[in-house]
C-alpha cells in the first residue's frame, strides 16, 4: 500500500511543476522481459488519467490509467531489473509502475535521477486522487456506475434544503 503523507504536503508550486513536466513529456528507456530496452517518449495526458508512450505497435492502447496503479518504487526492484547485469543503470534513474490486478510493472529507466523522482513524485500525486481533475473523474465514474443512488441522494439533499416538496423513495 503506497504511503502517501509526504505527497500530500507538497507545494502548489511543486505539484505544478510535476504535472507539467509529465505532461509535456520525457524520453525514457521501456525495459522489457530478455530483450534490450526501448526508448520511448511517455507523458501524462491532458487530463491527467493516463501515462501514454510513442512509438507504439499498441497505439492508442500504450497508456496505463492513473485508476489502475497500484504503486510506484523507486530504483531497480522490480523482476526486470534483476535480470540486467549490476552497472547496467544508475538506480537513481529507474523506477517501476506496477499496475492491473495481475500487478504488471513498467520499468523505466529516465535520463537522471531528477526526472525519475519527478516522475514517482508526480505519479503518487495522482495516485493520491488529491489532483481536481481526478477527483472530479473519479465522482463522474461514480455517477455513472450508480445512477439510482446518485438520483436519490440529489433527491434527499433538494428536499432536506425545503426546495421540492416531500418525496418517499422506496
Amino acid at each position: 500500500m503506497e504511503d502517501f503523507s509526504n505527497i500530500r504536503r507538497l507545494s502548489p508550486e511543486e505539484v505544478e511543476k510535476c504535472m507539467s513536466f509529465m505532461q509535456t513529456g520525457t524520453q525514457m528507456v521501456k525495459l522489457r522481459g530478455g530483450s534490450k530496452g526501448l526508448v520511448r517518449y511517455f507523458y501524462v495526458d491532458e487530463h491527467k488519467s493516463c501515462i501514454r508512450w510513442r512509438p507504439s505497435r499498441k497505439n492508442e492502447r500504450a497508456k496505463i490509467s492513473i485508476d489502475l496503479i497500484r504503486e510506484v518504487c523507486e530504483g531497480k526492484q522490480s523482476e526486470i531489473f534483476q535480470r540486467y547485469a549490476d552497472g547496467s543503470f544508475d538506480p537513481n534513474c529507474c523506477f517501476s509502475i506496477y499496475y492491473g490486478e495481475h500487478m504488471e510493472s513498467l520499468d523505466l529507466v529516465s535520463g537522471t535521477g531528477e526526472e525519475a523522482r519527478t516522475w514517482i513524485t508526480g505519479l503518487k500525486y495522482l495516485m493520491a486522487g488529491i489532483s481536481d481533475e481526478d477527483s472530479l473523474a473519479k465522482r463522474q465514474r461514480t455517477r455513472d456506475q450508480y445512477p439510482s443512488l446518485w438520483k436519490a441522494l440529489s433527491v434527499m439533499l433538494l428536499e432536506y434544503d425545503g426546495l421540492v416538496p416531500r418525496i418517499v423513495i422506496n
